[in-house]
């Protein structure tokens, strides 16, 4: 059977590594063969460099680029990032149409983008055993491997399957398990089995990355923490609470990361900056390689000179800006008066509208230099950061019925780093989970969650209500202008659709939880050459 993608073995090794002279700097630019590639460790490595490629490399048209792409996409599904002025790139995947087309192209970079990194790390799990060097690098190169193929199937199941139901009984459909090197026909395996092997294959690399005493010399590297960290989203996903919990503290208590609001406090590498100390897994930018626009995360997110973000700054859900504390130092991050703001940061020519977002900037340009051209267009991007890991346990707690002072103890630590006036919540069950979901919603705006944590809470999307009669309707006829703030507000309405007519369009308002819409479609291309997978409701 032919296959979807290519099964590629070489890649140019990113970055500088260091862990002894014979092994962690191993550098290639040129392809090899199997045989050599697993002759022992040292070359061996040059496989896990190529997948952590993968993950953020350039497809064959903007915006394909790996799992930055599968982050943005994510968020514009969801009702906090505010798509404010029609555009090319990224229209579609907020407006709830292009991941319901099996035949376009992006939806099935993502499918291909997943199985291609699946492919690789099953190469390197069947082949590493037999590399020569000592048996520690074994177990780092193949922890990274089988965590790199749990990653994979865990974004994969969270977009082709139905919801997990922690109540039980999760025989629904879910993804194309592929535990070998193999492109024969194969099944949709259940949710239920699909979790299984996720679960078992992160038990597997937490148990081969505990054995590493070495410190890796990147945080792009995976080691027993970012491992871990994996499996406290996976356990929440599933609504394992309690487990999600303890699994996320484990986190918390082990990997040296600490809370550090140090991101917030300057302009250029605002949250672009891997040298934080949250950080725990990253992308580490290698401008020789990202070179061009539109091709990063940044593109379409950091108010730089690039053509999409100029012209289409992203918004927050106005709604949920105004739940944010004025004293707390994320509100400074979305822009509420575009009027001679001092702290508003857009290239020449850039559009500026109200609650536009400056949480990402890659570079500060000065819109009254004539010096200003915009070279930087790339920086380090987080994969997971230590408050993830706070808020994940201070939900576990809440929803697991039994450990409200734990919730309330960890949900303190990220809130009141943010916010100096914040004090111990005294909220129980419910109503503290919906407070750690409301600074979760805040504190990983624009990184990747929002429609992840609607579809595993079985929640509708809803974009809030529109404007009366009688209050602006938005459209740049109604003053949504270019540094202009719009009168005649309805204090009770969404931004959504209000930048212009109908930017996105109201039929992507409301979709109920449990609707079709919630899952992916597989891409035709699988079902033409995988006969067995069979497709979701269109």
């Amino acid at each position: 059977m032919k296959k979807i993608f290519l099964i590629i073995w070489a890649f140019v090794v990113m970055i500088a590594m260091s862990c002894s002279k014979e092994f962690l700097e191993t550098e290639s630019t040129s392809a090899v063969d199997q045989s050599t590639m697993f002759k022992d460790t040292k070359t061996a490595l040059m496989a896990i460099n190529g997948i952590h490629r993968i993950m953020y490399e350039k497809g064959d048209f903007a915006p394909k680029m790996g799992y930055q792409y599968y982050m943005l996409y994510m968020d514009f599904l969801g009702e906090d990032m505010v798509y404010t002025k029609s555009n090319a790139q990224f229209r579609t995947e907020a407006d709830w149409t292009r991941h319901r087309q099996p035949t376009n192209q992006y939806p099935r970079h993502i499918y291909e983008y997943i199985y291609k990194i699946i492919a690789n790390a099953n190469m390197v799990i069947e082949n590493i055993d037999g590399a020569t060097g000592p048996q520690e690098e074994r177990d780092y190169i193949k922890g990274q491997a089988i965590f790199y193929r749990a990653f994979s199937h865990f974004c994969a199941v969270q977009l082709y399957g139905k919801r997990y139901d922690r109540a039980g009984n999760n025989t629904q459909l879910g993804i194309v398990l592929r535990m070998e090197s193999s492109t024969e026909a194969k099944a949709r395996s259940t949710v239920e089995e699909s979790y299984a092997a996720i679960n078992s294959d992160l038990d597997e690399a937490i148990r081969l990355l505990s054995n590493v005493k070495f410190q890796r010399s990147t945080k792009m590297h995976v080691n027993v923490h970012v491992a871990r960290a994996i499996k406290a989203r996976v356990l929440l996903t599933q609504g394992k609470w309690l487990e999600a919990a303890e699994m996320a503290k484990l986190v918390v208590d082990n990997s040296g990361a600490r809370m550090d609001k140090s991101c917030y406090d300057y302009k250029q590498g605002r949250c672009t900056d891997a040298r934080n100390n949250e950080w725990i897994w990253a992308k580490i930018a290698q401008p020789p390689l990202e070179t061009a626009t539109l091709f990063n995360f940044y593109s379409y997110i950091s108010n730089t000179n690039i053509s999409y973000n100029k012209n289409t700054p992203r918004a927050i859900y106005n709604l949920l800006y105004e739940k944010i504390s004025n004293t707390d130092v994320r509100k400074q991050l979305w822009v509420n008066n575009v009027v001679n703001y001092p702290g508003l940061v857009i290239p020449p020519g850039g559009n500026a509208f109200k609650w536009m977002s400056q949480k990402f900037i890659v570079d500060f340009p000065d819109s009254k230099s004539a010096s200003y051209n915009g070279a930087i267009i790339t920086a380090d991007l987080a994969f997971m950061r230590l408050p993830e890991m706070y808020l994940i346990m201070a939900e576990g707690y809440a929803r697991s019925g039994q450990e409200d002072v734990k919730a309330r103890n960890a949900l303190f630590v990220v809130a009141k780093d943010r916010d100096p006036a914040y004090v111990l919540s005294t909220k129980s069950g419910d109503d503290l989970a919906e407070e750690v979901m409301f600074q979760r919603r805040v504190e990983l705006w624009g990184e990747g969650f929002r429609f992840l944590d609607l579809k595993r809470l079985n929640m509708a999307l809803d974009r809030g209500p529109a404007p009366r009669p009688g209050y602006n309707q938005g459209g740049a006829a109604n003053n949504w202008k270019h540094n202009a703030n719009p009168t005649n507000l309805d204090p009770l309405a969404s931004n959504f659709n209000m930048y212009e007519e109908k930017a996105v369009g109201e039929a992507s308002r409301f979709f109920p939880a449990g609707a079709k819409e919630w899952q992916w479609v597989i891409p035709d291309l699988e079902i033409q050459r995988n006969p067995l997978c069979k497709q979701n409701d269109l």
